[in-house]
């Protein structure tokens, strides 16, 4: 009786390893890191950056993530001192890019998001 119990124990104790150890998701965070620069090469910090879909904008078609039309501060943010702002995402997308400067205009750019990974873009305000 002692070996059985001593048996299920050992069962159960690896079963539930087995199951806590697969239930672990990596995370799939879509992180983009935009720069805005000059065409010197300098950082433009207090720039306007908005990612977002202009298709799904436009197409209208079925249910879309949240922050592919979003207007909402999520999809929005202002550059920093090294000209750079951070977005977080939940899922992979190809996101239009739109950076606006009081001083030095506009440009656009496309950038594509992938699941657990950093992606860097550069963008540059010609004016």
């Amino acid at each position: 009786m002692a070996s059985l119990l001593k048996t299920f124990a050992l069962f159960s104790i690896l079963f539930s390893i087995g199951i806590t150890s697969s239930c672990k998701r990596e995370d799939e965070t879509c992180t983009a890191i935009i720069k805005v620069i000059r065409p010197t090469g300098v950082a433009v910090s207090g720039a306007n950056v908005v990612l977002m879909s202009n298709w799904a904008l436009s197409s209208g078609e079925g249910e879309l993530a949240p922050y592919l039309t979003d207007t909402a501060k999520t999809n929005k943010k202002v550059t920093d001192a090294n000209g750079e702002a951070r977005f977080e995402f939940k899922y992979p997308a190809i996101l239009d890019i739109e950076v606006t400067h009081i001083a030095y205009g506009q440009a656009s750019d496309l950038i594509k998001l992938e699941p657990g990974e950093t992606v860097s873009k550069t963008v540059i305000l010609e004016q």
